[in-house]
């Protein structure tokens, strides 16, 4: 049979299979599979299209969620939303297009088809840092993010996700050089990484404190359709007040955006809450809109005995902000979504409570391991909210939840994290889901946090061990062509 004629499909297929490795339903071994996938289609049809329908295949299903907001949100009709929505994956497809097609520029300086998965493993990690990074990036469906309850969990606290992503990728390279041409040192290659992936696991010991703290979490469950609109205000603020405060807590978390208003005007709202919660040695930490030269920030602020306030600075494409917003503002209702007009704020603080110092970050930031990395390094705690009812009961919100495992067992620190309709949760400093609430459900959800003083060897190095890991594997295999006999 001619699979050229089907080249396409297979492709799309194999980039498919990897969105099962991502929550909600998690079988991590589908990243190695469907990157063994990518790695033979690459090297029997080298170029650039074999990695951008597999990377096409990969977003159209797996940020198939962004639909859900066009849909009922947005008020775009369901083939719009999907037209926008498959441009959107065709966009992200590039780069695993730019990954094969590195491999089709110098992969005959690497002779053998374990080498070659050495080389292509590096051209896809190269190609998911460079996702993370250009044009503000997009961080998602990282093959690392899959490494929870896998064999390479172990490599999170050493060489973050991006260091879990290459270990995926070389096992898929050994197995494909075992299948393929019965290497046998790629059966070793494969076993090693394996073997210390779990020795790294079982040694993971993240230093927790011996006082815990009692944090509360509210899960208000707003209509988005209400929220912001000026009549439903005060019943939002009523609602919050009413049962968002309970009393046997240290800590209390209200979700992203939860009061829908500025800092100020909550200021003036609630004029009584500081001296309240300051009687009762509480911290409000509450997610409102700020104000920065007359425009408006994401922000977190706090009421009683804690201090700090946060502005984010990641913002959301479309969401936040709206790139080339002279032609796109107002072509569609999609364009003109409240929130859409956010800018990047100046304020970056910890939030302190006692003994517990959290690192803030909002929504999509917690995708971010390096700004993650950056702002817990003095924290002992990591803190996110977000309001993922944009999205529905889609795949989104769970592959959002996976990601915030990810950071607290990158960093060996907890993760306390408010939302609006769930997942509201505390992960312990292992990444395991300590508490939540069901989705869709309002709710205080309690737990006692202990907070972690952890450094992990990625929370020092960052990615500079894994560059090195990469440069040493590429250098020992690549053919040594000063080795080589002359041509007569």
């Amino acid at each position: 049979m001619d699979l050229s004629r089907i080249k396409v499909p297979l492709a799309i297929v194999a980039g498919a299979l990897g969105t099962l490795s991502f929550a909600p339903f998690s079988w991590w071994w589908f990243a190695p599979i469907s990157l063994a996938a990518w790695m033979w289609l690459t090297m029997r049809w080298p170029g650039f299209g074999t990695g951008y329908w597999f990377g096409f295949g990969l977003f159209a299903t797996g940020v198939s969620w962004v639909s859900v907001s066009m849909i009922e949100h947005g008020g775009a009709s369901i083939g719009l939303a999907a037209t926008m929505t498959g441009l959107f994956a065709a966009g992200l497809a590039i780069f695993p297009g730019l990954a094969s097609w590195g491999y089709a520029a110098w992969h005959s300086r690497w002779p053998s088809t374990l080498r070659k998965g050495i080389l292509l493993s590096s051209c896809w990690v190269t190609m998911e840092a460079l996702r993370s990074w250009v044009l503000t990036g997009f961080p998602w469906l990282l093959m690392g993010h899959a490494a929870l309850d896998s064999p390479f969990e172990g490599y999170l606290s050493w060489i973050g996700t991006f260091g879990a992503s290459a270990m995926m990728a070389l096992v898929a390279a050994a197995s494909l050089a075992v299948l393929t041409a019965h290497r046998w040192i790629a059966t070793i290659l494969g076993i090693a990484v394996l073997l210390i992936g779990w020795g790294a696991h079982t040694q993971f010991r993240p230093q927790l404190d011996e006082n815990t703290v009692r944090v509360a979490l509210w899960q208000p469950v707003i209509n988005q359709a209400e929220k912001w609109k000026p009549e439903f205000r005060d019943g939002i603020v009523a609602n919050h007040v009413r049962f968002g405060l309970p009393s046997d807590a240290d800590v209390i978390v209200w979700p992203e955006t939860a009061l829908p208003m500025t800092d100020s005007q909550a200021r003036r709202l609630l004029p009584d809450l500081d001296a309240l919660l300051v009687r009762d040695q509480q911290t409000l930490i509450a997610g409102v809109l700020g104000q920065d030269d007359g425009r408006y920030t994401n922000r977190l602020m706090t009421f009683g005995q804690g201090n700090g306030t946060y502005d984010k600075t990641r913002l959301v494409p479309f969401g936040e902000y709206v790139p080339m917003e002279t032609w796109l503002r107002g072509l569609i209702a999609f364009f003109d979504l409240p929130m859409s007009a956010i800018v990047p704020g100046t304020r970056q603080e910890l939030f302190r409570h006692g003994n517990l110092v959290m690192a803030p970050l909002i929504c999509y930031e917690i995708a971010y391991t390096g700004l993650a990395r950056h702002s817990a390094k003095d924290a002992n705690a990591l803190l996110t909210v977000s309001n993922d009812t944009w999205f529905g009961d889609s795949i989104g919100p769970d592959q959002h939840l996976q990601i915030a495992q990810i950071r607290a067992r990158e960093l060996g620190k907890p993760v306390i994290r408010a939302t609006n309709d769930g997942w509201t949760v505390v992960i312990d400093a292992f990444g395991r889901v300590q508490a939540s609430l069901p989705r869709f459900e309002s709710g205080v959800l309690f737990a006692d946090v202990r907070p972690a003083s952890t450094r992990t060897p990625y929370a020092q190095a960052g990615e500079a061990p894994l560059i090195l890991i990469l440069v040493i594997l590429l250098t020992l295999s690549r053919r040594n062509e000063a080795l080589l006999p002359e041509s007569p």
